[in-house]
């Protein structure tokens, strides 16, 4: 791996790291697992890390399989995700939660449920439309066999993180104090900003490819 694909792959992690945002699900854990018992609680991060893994990683193999299903191109995808992300990145600069993570209507129901480790913290809290987007673009790039093991293994390393964040939870939570997690929140949302802009500008020049020229020229 040389310098360029080396930063190339650590931006991948990056931008899995910014959409999946483990830190922003701690305070959401910490709500719905308030009454839980001690024993089930240690069973919640383990799990909640293993199906977001899962959802990452069927959305990395059989995304682009369900696109041509549906006839949808990858710039398309990439506009699309583009505003996905956006959306959540600007609810984020707030340092608020965007309903494309979790609707009221959903977390009310998970309250009510013995085990939220698949919905709603799996999805759509960690593994949301816009890190399913990221992975199913990332599917469409033509990966050599190692290139796709090492896109995997980068969603292994945030779901490890993942899974390291809600285990320790509550020592998070009053360690940096709701000011503290606000500031990482807004700091995530920063940058999935710049991603969700990245990614409507090339899904914009992939279709118009007429736009790229014509900056080109009047630049």
């Amino acid at each position: 791996m040389n310098q360029e694909e080396l930063i190339a792959y650590l931006a991948f992690i990056v931008s899995v790291f910014a959409l999946m945002n483990p830190l922003a699900a701690v305070p959401i854990y910490l709500g719905l697992t308030a009454d839980m018992e001690p024993d089930a609680l240690r069973r919640i991060p383990f799990k909640t890390a293993l199906a977001a893994f899962v959802i990452m990683v069927i959305a990395f193999i059989a995304g682009e399989t369900i696109l041509l299903m549906f006839s949808v191109s990858i710039p398309a995808l990439r506009i699309a995700g583009g505003i996905v992300i956006l959306s959540m990145g600007w609810s984020m600069l707030q340092a608020r939660i965007s309903r494309t993570r979790q609707t009221s209507e959903e977390a009310e129901e998970a309250s009510n449920r013995d085990s939220i480790a698949v919905i709603p913290m799996a999805i759509p809290v960690t593994a949301g439309p816009g890190a399913i987007s990221l992975m199913v673009v990332a599917a469409s790039y033509p990966n050599a066999i190692e290139g796709r093991i090492a896109i995997i293994l980068a969603v292994l390393f945030v779901c490890i993180l993942l899974w390291l964040f809600l285990k320790s939870a509550r020592t998070i939570s009053s360690v940096l104090g709701r000011t503290g997690m606000n500031i990482v929140t807004r700091i995530m949302g920063l940058l999935m900003l710049a991603v969700g802009v990245e990614y409507m500008a090339r899904g914009l020049g992939e279709m118009f490819p007429g736009l790229l020229n014509a900056s080109t020229v009047g630049g």
